[in-house]
Parts: structure tokens; sequence; C-alpha cells
């Protein structure tokens, strides 16, 4: 069914369930406004931005409205542990670098713990992510990715060195945490069993593998094979199905995987077996996502994938065979309400983005927003509800100035936060579980010098102030 939908219809359609705050409603607002042949307004937001010292500290690292203070709480090349094998007692080593996907989980005494990505690339100078040799995914040392565990505590300091947890795995991107309270963090890339990776044999890449958020060493990485082998990007939970996003150019896919038992608990995807599948516009085989009218939504199936776990990168190669929607790099995904939204960083007309929201009860997707300029939205990446407004906040991917950018519930647009010290890209944003710290990501350089890291390096910041007070 296309249709082009009102203001009304689509913050109706986004409302929150209940209680939970709904990501659709800035989205939808968003979409109205462009739907209306109107341009996207700038919000006040919660004020103009300007340079601010971090807490404690002598560097101005981010700009930030008036009442909004930060922290470094951890910065590639600080102290961290790391298990080897044979060896009871972790040893110090440098943290690595190249942050990215993050996940914020619920810690003993008011604690929050940071599960967050490393998204390391097997290059030069980028530091291992260590865990002992039985735990680690591929034996071949030269995959250095993986995650680090680290305690913030009540007053947003670190409660102890960041902790190496999974290890053996390549280009660790996004993710996402399940209802039972692990992280699940995803290889964005395919690489073939058997290829030759610093002069040795890999296994397959391009898994999603899963961390109990509660485990304080290092836990074993185990491919999700049933999910699906291909560029994974984020992956969200909704009824007991796994939505999954693929970065990838022109045809990446939105698959879906519906295990055979609905897992509860960390451990179970790993064991499962179930049926992937990629989304598919009902009468319009291999739609491109490119030409799609913001605010037009259409009936989608779901076409199964029979070789998930190929010796080829060709799931959506299956896909795209079998009428499969094509995408442009997605990336971000979310849960809002009974809904999931996900965002195509170069989708567009104008290669500055796309954001969708996909109906599991219709079946239907819709467009809600596409970016027609640079200075409104460029390349949405990461996308965060703000627990205390309802706003989104979503994070660019973009060359030049980075910024965090918050949309509101009437479909206006604002800048939060900006960099100022350190040029690389904004991601792994997710709230406290009590809403009132953002922790965010700077991703970092790959391979720097020394002397470049404090300036240059993986940052992770905890941003607070008066998030229930944005100016009206």
């Amino acid at each position: 069914m296309n249709q082009t939908l009102s203001r009304k219809h689509f913050l109706q359609s986004s409302a929150a369930v209940g209680g939970a705050v709904a990501i659709g409603g800035p989205l939808s607002a968003l979409a109205a406004r462009q739907a209306e042949g109107r341009a996207p307004e700038r919000d006040p937001g919660y004020g103009p931005l300007r340079p601010t010292r971090e807490q404690g500290g002598a560097k101005v690292f981010l700009a930030l409205p008036a009442g909004f203070q930060y922290r470094v709480v951890s910065r590639e090349n600080d102290p961290s542990l790391a298990f080897f094998t044979g060896e009871s007692e972790p040893r110090t080593v440098p943290l690595p670098g190249v942050f990215d996907g993050m996940g914020a989980f619920q810690g003993p005494g008011n604690t929050t713990v940071l599960i967050r990505n490393h998204e390391n690339r097997r290059r030069a100078g980028e530091k291992t992510v260590v865990v002992p040799d039985p735990l680690r995914y591929d034996p071949n040392p030269t995959y250095n990715a993986g995650n680090t565990r680290l305690v913030v505590d009540r007053n947003r300091r670190a409660a102890g060195p960041s902790v190496h947890v999974l290890g053996g795995t390549d280009v660790n991107c996004a993710g996402g945490e399940t209802p039972w309270g692990s992280w699940i963090t995803c290889e964005e890339v395919f690489v073939a069993a058997g290829a030759l990776v610093g002069g040795r044999a890999s296994l397959k890449h391009g898994y999603c593998f899963e961390i109990d958020a509660s485990s304080e060493g290092p836990v074993k990485a185990e491919p999700i094979r049933a999910a699906g082998a291909f560029s994974h990007e984020a992956v969200v939970f909704l009824d007991g199905i796994l939505y999954e996003t693929e970065d990838r150019r022109v045809t990446a896919g939105f698959y879906r995987y519906i295990a055979d038992q609905a897992p509860s608990r960390a451990g179970d995807l790993a064991r499962s077996t179930g049926v992937l599948q990629s989304i598919r516009r009902v009468g319009v085989p291999n739609f491109d996502a490119d030409t799609a009218v913001v605010g037009e939504t259409f009936k989608v199936d779901w076409v199964t994938i029979a070789t998930p776990d190929p010796a080829a990168d060709t799931v959506r190669v299956e896909g795209q065979s079998k009428g499969a929607i094509g995408f442009e790099r997605l990336e971000g995904c979310w849960v809002g309400g009974d809904k999931i939204y996900f965002d195509a960083t170069e989708g567009g007309p104008a290669k500055l983005g796309q954001l969708w929201e996909y109906s599991p009860g219709d079946d239907e997707l819709t467009l809600v927003y596409q970016s027609t300029s640079a200075a409104d939205l460029e390349n949405p990446d990461n996308l965060v509800v703000v627990p205390r407004t309802g706003d989104v906040f979503l994070q660019e991917d973009s060359p030049g100035e980075q910024f965090v950018r918050g949309v509101t519930e009437e479909g206006r647009i604002y800048d939060f936060a900006q960099m100022i010290l350190n040029d690389s890209e904004f991601c792994g944003g997710c709230f406290s579980p009590d809403g009132h710290t953002f922790f965010l990501n700077q991703q970092g350089g790959r391979g720097l010098d020394p002397a470049e890291i404090d300036e240059e390096g993986g940052l992770t910041y905890a941003i607070w102030g008066p998030f229930a007070r944005r100016k009206q």
C-alpha cells in the first residue's frame, strides 16, 4: 500500500507502548515535515554549544550546551587488564583503540557496566584485544579486534581498569543489547575460511558473538552461525526475533533471525538453529531503497536465506536473487514501542542518509526521513533515545566536523555536541540505566604515535547535565 502520511498519522502510529519511550515520534515528525513540503526546522535544543573543558582537566575535547559537563572515563593506551594463556592473574597492558559500538548495563552498587567494541582491522600499530588462546575465536593472532568491559561508578569515574573480555574477532563495529543483559557484538566484514591473513589461514569471519555483561573476565567467543555470515552492523531484539543490519553499499539487506526456540539467556543464540530472512517489497522485486519517497509506506514480506552460513560472501546475493530490497549502508538500529527503526547511512539521492521504520504487526516499511542537507543531518550512524525527553540523538559518521544531533518530538533538529580536539567519528552512544548519564565514544585513529593518542586516540566520555530541561 502506498500512501503519503500526515503528521498526525505519523505521530499516532509511533506512540509509546506501555509507557516506553518511542523513537518513532521524533523521526516520524521529521518525515511529516518533509511529506508536507516543509524544510526541517532548527530547534534551540539545550542552547548554543560552547567549548567546554573536561571536568577536573585542562583540555577542551567537546563543545556542549551550558550546564552540561563531561569526563573522559577511558582512553586508548590506558592501563587495562588482559588474561594470557596459562596465567591465572591478568597482566596490565595498554588499552586497545578504535572504539566503536557500546552497550550500558546495570552493575552492582549503582554502577554502570560498559561493553565496548574495538573495530580493529588488522592494521599496523593497532593494539590487540588479548584473551587466553582457548577463548579466542580465531587462533590466527593477526585477528586483533574484540571487546573490553569497563565499570563506571556512581560518580562517573572508572571503578577500575578496563578488562579484555572477547578476542580473536575482526572489525567489531556495532551490535546491540539483549533483554537478558548481554551484548551482541558484530563483525563488519566477511572473510572466507582458509583465507591467508598474516601468512596464516583464517577461520570464517562475518558473525555475531554474545558477551554476558555480568562476566568479569574473558568469555569464549562463539559465533552465532545460524544468524548469518555477512558484513554485520547492528542488531536489536523484538518479540524474540533478532533483527540485523548489513553495512554494504547498494544492495545491503535488512534481515531477521527467528530461532527455533526463543533465546532467554547468554549462550542460547550460539547454540540455536533457526531461519534467516531478508526483507522484500511486495510486488516490487529488488526495490532500490534510494528511490523511495519520504512518507511512503509499502507492504513487505520476507525471503528465506537457504544458505545463511555460506563459504563465500553470498547472503545478500541470495537475498537479491529472491527479490530482497537493496539499501545503501545499513547501520544503526533501534526498537521504539512495537516498531523497528534503522538508518541507511548513505541512503537517498543526496547520499546523506535515510531513516526507516518497520512495523512487524502490519508487515509495512516506511521511509520516515531522508536528509537533503548536510546542515540538517549528515550520514547518521548510531542513534539513541534520550530517556528524559524522548528526543533522539543521532551520531554522525561523515568527513569534517562531527556532531551529535538531537531530534525533538516535533521533528526539529538541534546540535547537542561537537568535537573540538579529536576529529574522529562519534559512536557507541548509550545512556546509563538511570537515564542521567550519556556515554559516548570517539573512535580515534589507527596505529597512532603514542604522542598523538591523548588528542587523536579512542575516547569514552561520560556526559551529564539537565537532560530534562531542553529549551522550549
